[in-house]
């Protein structure tokens, strides 16, 4: 599929099928504006992703700082005014939904959760916040719960561990103002990347809803996208995407990105605490995106991208293209044809594979070009069957890794190669190579 193809493809989905429906965006204005008509608009910030234009359907949860006032390190009123809010909301609070709703406080915040048939469908949860700074672009800074970052069900997980441990609750510096500007700044240069950031998110979302082991997270993935859109405000969606998939391991390793407020501290610190399948479980979830991505033919649907897989490679030798950094973005009109010959042995006569690629066992095949693509270079894949002793899926240049090749194991196996040219794969070809008992 080629790449202006495949990025129209991706922005569709992610405009079409991923984007808060109008419908969805009225719901959250209405009850921001039923906040602040408690609160007062001048002490109420909306943060998170919906602000920042990097929000996917369906939404679940709001996060609003609720700004208390100017103070340094000392927090001790924050309970109190809480109390306060709460009493005001239970008694005043017009609810413009069509959901029931129920009020609750916890230490360091207080949640409007809006129910249909007992389950929660949305929540707000309303965070104090004191003023205590400036950045850059001349917008206030805050200190806030260090809860304040988590969505309603990681909120809800901390406040238990704190009063299972018997913790206090910490307060942190923060700059929501800041991502958000520097979000709408990048945005408005380049849509490609809120587009972008949605589809990583909807990935990561139905990950997570499979596998309880894979652990990244939504704001991390944001921040490595900005960055890419920062560094290259012409960047496209394709070029984005595949980018961030490719660096993911690399992303795993140790934290990286400083946090606006406090360089000190990392955005990305749990990567430090992941264990080895939680690492595992992320990179063979991208790495079934990344399959499907360079199998995309003429008419698939690029969501199927979303749905979640985990790839496990047979064997440590198995190299993809997106290993080296290669998309493919293959041109379907080019004539690009490989052959395997086999060899002549003990009086048995040589032949051509067909399409099924039936061979004994105790045979030589050597792989060649026979329709050639134009290329810079042609490299080659020997993948065997993933029950074989050696399912091996290794890659190298100009020719496969042995050539002849050795019919040794039965099984289904195949042998591909990517013709490349620019730094990405214009055409591929397989020949299947089935050895038999």
């Amino acid at each position: 599929m080629k790449k202006t193809e495949i990025s129209a493809a991706l922005r569709k989905l992610a405009q079409d099928r991923l984007s808060p429906t109008e419908e969805e965006r009225a719901f959250v204005s209405d009850v921001y504006q039923s906040i602040q008509d408690i609160l007062g608009e001048k002490r109420c910030l909306q943060i998170g992703s919906y602000p920042r234009f990097t929000a996917i359907t369906p939404l679940h949860d709001l996060d609003v700082l609720y700004i208390l006032g100017v103070r340094g390190a000392d927090t001790s009123g924050a309970g109190r005014v809480l109390g306060e809010l709460q009493t005001i909301l239970q008694r005043d609070y017009r609810n413009p939904t069509r959901y029931a709703f129920e009020i609750s406080r916890q230490t360091h915040s207080i949640s409007i959760a809006f129910m249909a048939n007992g389950e929660e469908v949305f929540a707000v949860d309303i965070v104090p916040a004191y003023i205590s700074g400036v950045n850059e672009f001349g917008e206030d800074t805050y200190l806030v719960p260090e809860i304040f970052a988590k969505n309603h069900r990681a909120k809800l997980r901390r406040y238990a561990e704190l009063a299972e441990r018997g913790l206090q609750m910490t307060w942190i510096t923060s700059d929501p103002r800041g991502y958000i500007h520097i979000a709408r700044e990048v945005n408005e240069v380049n849509a490609d990347f809120r587009k972008a950031v949605k589809i990583a998110k909807a990935w990561k979302y139905a990950c997570g809803e499979a596998n309880s082991h894979f652990k990244l997270k939504s704001f991390h993935l944001e921040q490595v996208i900005t960055a890419y859109f920062r560094a290259n405000s012409s960047l496209d969606i394709f070029d984005a995407i595949f980018r961030f998939f490719c660096d993911i391991p690399a992303l795993l390793t140790t934290p990286m990105i400083p946090d606006r407020a406090d360089p000190s501290r990392k955005i990305d610190a749990y990567v430090a605490d992941l264990s080895s399948l939680e690492r595992q479980s992320v990179v063979q979830a991208r790495d079934h995106f990344l399959i499907r991505l360079e199998a995309l033919g003429a008419a698939a649907d690029v969501a199927h991208l979303l749905e979640p897989g985990f790839y496990r490679r047979a064997s440590a030798a198995e190299s993809f293209l997106f290993d080296q950094g290669i998309p493919v973005l293959t041109e379907n009109d080019l004539p690009f044809r490989i052959q395997g010959f086999v060899l002549v042995r003990d009086g048995f006569r040589s032949f051509v594979l067909d399409t099924r690629g039936l061979v004994p066992a105790g045979r030589k095949i050597r792989f060649s070009v026979i329709r050639d693509a134009s290329a810079d270079l042609y490299k080659w894949k020997v993948k065997n069957d993933d029950r074989s002793p050696q399912p091996r899926g290794e890659m190298t240049d100009h020719h496969t890794a042995s050539d002849p090749e050795s019919t040794k194991y039965p099984g289904r196996h195949f042998v591909e190669c990517y013709a490349i040219k620019g730094g990405a794969c214009i055409a591929r070809a397989r020949q299947n190579v089935e050895i038999q008992e």
